[in-house]
């Protein structure tokens, strides 16, 4: 029982009360606001007919009702399941009866009537602000303010007492592949990243954070906790949208703002051709996929601040390395380990390879799950007895131990005619074509060669891009073996919640398994 969140909110209300905490649109809390919320929220859980095994759901935007249920839940020590509301129907009832979540706080966005069937499942509901009437259950469903307006601060402290083998969290990865799994971690991980990712980017309570990032995936989650951590400003903002993003930097003068490569493409894109004053921001800071040279120089050129690359997995809590203050961006590297954090590059046995070679990154660190929620046999295959993960995740490490990921992900190395070919070098010669916005190297089956190469792009600009100069412009910056065999035009590439892109969807087009062919077929734009 740390409550090591709670503390850090005493400490804030108590030396810098009326610093704000959280900006949502018109509404800001102040650090004691935000801790009188989130002890009358924990409070009023009292109230609720709880049990051992209960669970709390947010399914929410990026606002304000989530910060407070999520951080009054840490401080009750109910278990907190927060939702990927971009998943469907079938995996949100799944992840729903998986993790036995019985109280939910809702925004009114996801309640349709399609939908309402789905939120009978719960015994209680918390609804953010009005909602339809008629589409939930009147017994068992209350609005936010109400009930947060009804606990008692004074309870808030009265631990709930659940099953031992519960974790604090259960954060389900997206399930592009199969089944969502719940990777299964405690406040004091998060506590843990919070001071290695702090250490790293030293953010103070002067610095006022952008947060596009879904509050429900794990970069959202580990930067709004460092800068609570900080006595930072958290800007929530509910959607990627860059006109919105660029505009509420210049409103709120904004100085850290923590995003995905592919939406800083879009970005850098709208910035060149509308003028925004970004002078205030100080660094950005990109995850979730490798970030290519030429897109990190066009951040920095034209937003005119530093963007700082970092790695990490749900499974770590999530930060492993980032690039640090006092360093600035160094192209390629996503910077040194977390101080607390032990990394290793091992081959295919496991064995620690020599220095610069690539190999799978291990790490060992508090900060590594439980392991996934139910499921013994993949958490064994994930982390070995002696508590290295595995990461899955192929890199290096230089002379002056900074991490790359040199090659992706292990899973998404193709093997073409036995020549194992890097989809992420690949990528980086491609996003460096004036005409490309996005681009993602997958294998396709091929009888003959095993697998061939298909590069996947979406152009900047709608109109014609020839195949032969595609590949043209590949060669000479490419081995012939890793030169791709075909090039598939989209309008855009499928993504995750935060903007990465979905490779397993774009495989998903050639598998014969699928009934769609494994042929490709030009895209009409093409010339």
């Amino acid at each position: 029982m740390a409550l090591e969140f709670y503390k850090i909110l005493q400490s804030h209300a108590q030396s810098q009360p009326n610093h704000p905490a959280v900006i949502d649109g018109a509404d800001t809390l102040t650090y004691a606001q935000l801790l009188d919320q989130v002890e009358r929220f924990a409070g009023a859980l009292e109230t609720l007919n709880l049990d051992a095994d209960s669970k709390l759901g947010l399914l929410c935007l990026n606002q304000k009702e989530y910060l407070i249920a999520f951080l009054a839940a840490l401080l009750k020590g109910l278990p907190v399941v927060p939702y990927n509301f971009m998943l469907t129907p079938e995996d949100q009832v799944y992840v729903t009866q998986d993790a036995g979540v019985d109280v939910l706080v809702i925004n009114p966005a996801f309640i349709k009537p399609e939908t309402s069937r789905f939120f009978s499942i719960f015994k209680q509901r918390i609804v953010t602000t009005e909602f339809p009437r008629g589409l939930l259950p009147e017994d068992g469903t209350q609005l936010f303010d109400p009930f947060l307006k009804s606990g008692n601060p004074q309870a808030a402290r009265q631990r709930h007492e659940r099953s031992e083998d519960i974790p604090d969290v259960i954060m389900y990865t997206s399930g592009t592949t199969a089944r969502p799994k719940g990777v299964m971690l405690d406040e004091s991980m998060f506590y843990a990243n919070t001071t290695g990712v702090q250490e790293h980017l030293q953010f103070s309570a002067e610095d006022r954070a952008i947060m596009a990032l879904p509050l429900f995936h794990s970069f959202g989650n580990m930067i709004s906790l460092v800068f609570l951590r900080s006595g930072g400003t958290i800007i929530l903002l509910p959607q990627f949208h860059p006109k919105t993003i660029l505009a509420t930097i210049v409103e709120q003068r904004a100085t850290v703002l923590p995003l995905v490569p592919t939406i800083y493409s879009f970005l850098v894109q709208l910035a060149e051709s509308e003028r925004y004053d970004t002078s205030s921001l100080k660094y950005c800071i990109s995850g979730g996929a490798a970030l290519p040279h030429a897109l990190l120089n066009k951040v920095e050129t034209v937003l005119g601040t530093t963007i700082l690359e970092g790695y990490g997995l749900t499974e770590a809590s999530p930060v492993v390395a980032v690039n640090t203050m006092v360093d600035g961006s160094v192209p390629g590297s996503v910077g040194p380990p977390l101080p607390n954090i032990t990394l290793k590059i091992v081959d295919d046995r496991g064995d620690p390879v020599t220095e610069g070679a690539v190999g799978e990154i291990w790490i060992q660190a508090e900060t590594v799950m439980r392991g996934y929620w139910k499921l013994a046999q993949e958490t064994r295959d994930t982390v070995t007895a002696d508590g290295w993960l595995k990461t899955g995740d192929l890199g290096h490490i230089d002379e002056k131990g900074r991490l790359y990921i040199s090659a992706g992900r292990k899973k998404d190395m193709i093997i073409r005619a036995g020549e194992n070919v890097s989809p992420l070098a690949i990528e980086n010669v491609l996003i460096n074509h004036p005409a490309i916005l996005e681009a993602a190297a997958i294998g396709v089956p091929h009888d003959r060669l095993g697998e061939q190469v298909v590069a996947c792009v979406s152009l900047k600009q709608a109109g014609t891009l020839a195949e032969n100069k595609l590949k043209e412009y590949c060669r000479g910056k490419l081995p012939a073996f890793m030169l791709p065999d075909h090039f598939r035009f989209y309008e855009t590439l499928p993504k995750n919640p935060v903007g990465k892109i979905l490779k397993n969807q774009l495989r998903e087009e050639f598998n014969p398994d699928s009934g769609k062919s494994t042929i490709v077929v030009p895209h009409p734009k093409t010339v």
